[in-house]
């Protein structure tokens, strides 16, 4: 029986707009012939390949929700490892591609090149064994001229651990970081891109090539090119970050994130880095945007906890329709309103006034003037609140 097994031999011949774009790539190739073999033309050798990239390129892949949920729990899992109260700058890097990039090429796939894509997240991505070597090549290159070459030793011992008995090694020891996978924080553009080949075989063959066919077969400017498509990402930003096993250890492992950005600016990382492929340079303004949203999050659902406990003691109706005029507005607008629950505290029954002067205190608490209020304006109504209170 042939395989792949599709409905009706054929596999859909478009990508749903909410599935799993790796997925549909590396799995529902359907150009293929009656025989199960890549389509073939003889004016295009490789149009079943070609149709198929430039089927899934000029696409944007990932869902930005699902992406915004991975990097804030990233996010959250470097503060609790770092056991910071709140991240630095320092703490992760924002690098984002200067030209096209590829990660996987070598993956099996009818097309010849495939592409490594996030098992849940659907884009393309770096893992962090990637990185890890990524940053090992770059310590172990000397690229650090600041160092000598004890010092480099050192550092790979230390932030990569060590085998004993191998490359002098004296013991068995874990490094000192942890690596992550670098992950697109957005939704990342595709392209389809060329490569042109024009020694096939001998790069296939190499030595083993002696006489048979030995003119076809050898490096010599009588070959024509052969265009092999691929496909690539056209943009992407790419959140990174390494973190110490041991938090005593954290101004280590922001060296050495400092040190990786260096490494994917001028080594590049996936393939063809040589090609120029695959160079990220860090973007410091998106981390300071990054960081600054980071804030304003955690400060809203910081309020909402507190409104929910605050809700929570509430008893009476009264005390609710306090509480959704001082709460539920806007700033100014919850002042003018205050004004007037003043007046009403001080006309109302004592059990009604109590209840009415605790929400104020609440709210002139929760704008930094119940303590310190300004003499002209703020503190003839705290002290007309702490009157009631004091009854």
């Amino acid at each position: 029986m042939a395989i792949p097994l599709y409905q009706d031999n054929q596999a859909s011949s478009s990508f749903p707009q909410e599935g799993h774009l790796g997925l549909w790539f590396t799995r529902f190739f359907n150009q293929y012939d009656d025989q199960w073999q890549v389509k073939k033309e003889k004016s295009k050798q490789e149009e079943g390949k070609g149709k198929w990239i430039e089927l899934t390129a000029n696409k944007v892949c990932g869902n930005q929700e699902a992406l915004d949920q991975y990097k804030n729990r990233v996010l959250n899992l470097i503060k609790a490892l770092k056991e910071k109260d709140k991240l630095e700058p320092n703490d992760y890097a924002i690098c984002e591609t200067n030209w096209h990039f590829v990660t996987g090429m070598g993956l099996p796939h009818p097309v010849e090149n495939g592409m490594a894509w996030h098992h849940t997240l659907g884009v393309p991505f770096l893992a962090g064994s990637t990185i890890k070597g990524l940053l090992r090549a770059w310590v172990e290159g000397g690229w650090n001229d600041e160092l000598d070459s004890k010092q480099t030793v050192e550092r790979r011992q230390n932030w990569f651990g060590m085998v004993k008995e191998e490359e002098d090694d004296t013991e068995d020891k874990a490094g000192q970081l942890i690596f992550f996978d670098a992950i697109p924080i957005e939704s990342v553009k595709l392209t389809s891109d060329i490569m042109t080949p024009h020694y096939g075989d001998w790069y296939a063959e190499g030595d083993p090539i002696r006489k048979l066919d030995e003119h076809k077969r050898i490096p010599a400017d009588w070959h024509d090119p052969v265009p092999v498509p691929f496909l690539a990402v056209k943009k992407a930003k790419f959140l990174v970050t390494i973190v110490a096993r041991d938090k005593k250890n954290d101004k280590e492992a922001q060296l050495a994130l400092k040190e990786l950005v260096q490494a994917l600016q001028w080594l590049g990382a996936g393939a063809k880095t040589a090609a120029g492929y695959g160079h990220l340079v860090r973007n410091s303004g998106e981390e300071e945007y990054l960081l600054e949203k980071k804030r304003e999050e955690e400060t809203a659902q910081k309020l909402a906890a507190e409104k929910e406990v605050r809700r929570s003691e509430l008893k009476s109706d009264l005390e609710k329709e306090v509480d959704q005029d001082l709460f539920e507005v806007e700033p100014n607008e919850a002042e003018k309103r205050a004004n007037v629950w003043l007046t009403k505290m001080e006309a109302a029954k004592p059990e009604d006034a109590k209840r009415i002067a605790r929400q104020l205190k609440a709210f002139y608490e929760s704008i930094d003037k119940w303590e310190k209020p300004s003499k002209k304006k703020q503190k003839p109504k705290v002290d007309r609140v702490k009157k009631v209170l004091e009854k």
